[in-house]
Formats: structure tokens, C-alpha cells, sequence
């Protein structure tokens, strides 16, 4: 016959082995909350995380690696498929051009993101940064190429601005690990 002790303890133990799993995840929701907070999406910025099983870690190097790594299929999507289905149906020679050239400057753009990727396993974060500054200048460039005359929607907006807050996300964790 089982003892009290021995069936209370079959009781207890995995409760609190699930309110310990219970707490890590606050303090992971809150931490990812703090970042998110600070980007310039908030909705956009816990989309990524909470889609990621990975992305719900207090680890700020993780979240950064998780970060960078989605900005890294994110561009690769918008270059290899989305960008080409709109130059299928863009007949204006100028956006065309434009479109083509922001191509260029999102290839440039994603080598910019490898190595901001590869940064922090030798806690280069200065380096990183740099790489992320890089590839947030060529995204800029690429908008700006609709702003002159005439100025229009760009019709790969959609795709720069979700760019544009992936490069801003993993720069906010950047400057939460260099401010620490």
C-alpha cells in the first residue's frame, strides 16, 4: 500500500514543476513585450516572436538570433517571389527600373543581415549594429527611389516596411544588449 506522502507527492511534484514553467514564461512574454514596446510595430514585433516557438526566451541573444534569422527568410520571400510577381504586372518603365534597382539593394541588403546574423556568436554587437545600420540605409535608399517626381506608392511598400521593422526589431534588441 502507497503511503499519504508518496500519493501527495504524486499530486504536488508536477504542479510545481509547472509553475516553474508558469514563471519563465511571464518573464519571457514580458521581456518580449519590453522589446516590442520599444520597435516601431508593436503588433508586428510580438507576431514574430509568438509565431516562433523558439522567440518566447528571455535570452536577449536568442531573440536576436530569432530576429534576424526571420528578417533572413522575410527578405528572401520578398526577393525571390514577391518582388518578381509585382514586375509581372508593373508596365511603367521608371518603377520597373526602380523596382529592379530595390532588388539589387535587398540582395545587398540580405548579405548585410547574414552577417549581422553571425555577429553576435563572437558578441561583436558593435559589428552588428553597424550591419544593421547597413542594411537599414539600403532599404531607405530603396523607398526614396519612388519619392521623386513623380512621387508615388512604391508598389513593393508592403515588402520594405515589413523589412524596415524586422531591421528596427533586432536593432532595439542590439541596443538592449550594448545598454546592459
Amino acid at each position: 500500500m502507497a503511503s499519504p506522502i508518496s500519493c501527495l507527492s504524486i499530486l504536488i511534484i508536477p504542479l510545481l514543476v509547472n509553475s516553474l514553467f508558469y514563471d519563465v514564461s511571464n518573464a519571457d512574454r514580458a521581456l518580449v513585450e519590453k522589446i516590442c514596446k520599444k520597435s516601431m510595430d508593436y503588433d508586428f514585433c510580438l507576431s514574430i516572436f509568438l509565431s516562433d516557438h523558439e522567440g518566447l526566451t528571455n535570452v536577449l541573444y536568442n531573440l536576436g538570433l530569432v530576429s534576424t534569422d526571420v528578417s533572413l527568410g522575410i527578405i528572401s520571400d520578398v526577393n525571390n517571389g514577391e518582388i518578381r510577381n509585382v514586375l509581372t504586372r508593373v508596365t511603367d518603365p521608371l518603377d520597373r527600373r526602380n523596382i529592379l534597382d530595390c532588388q539589387t539593394d535587398i540582395d545587398d541588403l540580405y548579405g548585410d543581415m547574414q552577417l549581422a546574423y553571425n555577429a553576435p556568436s563572437t558578441q561583436s554587437y558593435a559589428k552588428e549594429a553597424t550591419y544593421l545600420a547597413s542594411a537599414q540605409q539600403k532599404i531607405t535608399k530603396c523607398n526614396k527611389r519612388f519619392e521623386g517626381p513623380p512621387k508615388h506608392e512604391s508598389p513593393i511598400s508592403g515588402n520594405t516596411s515589413k523589412i524596415t521593422k524586422l531591421i528596427n526589431i533586432s536593432s532595439v534588441i542590439v541596443s538592449i544588449i550594448t545598454s546592459s
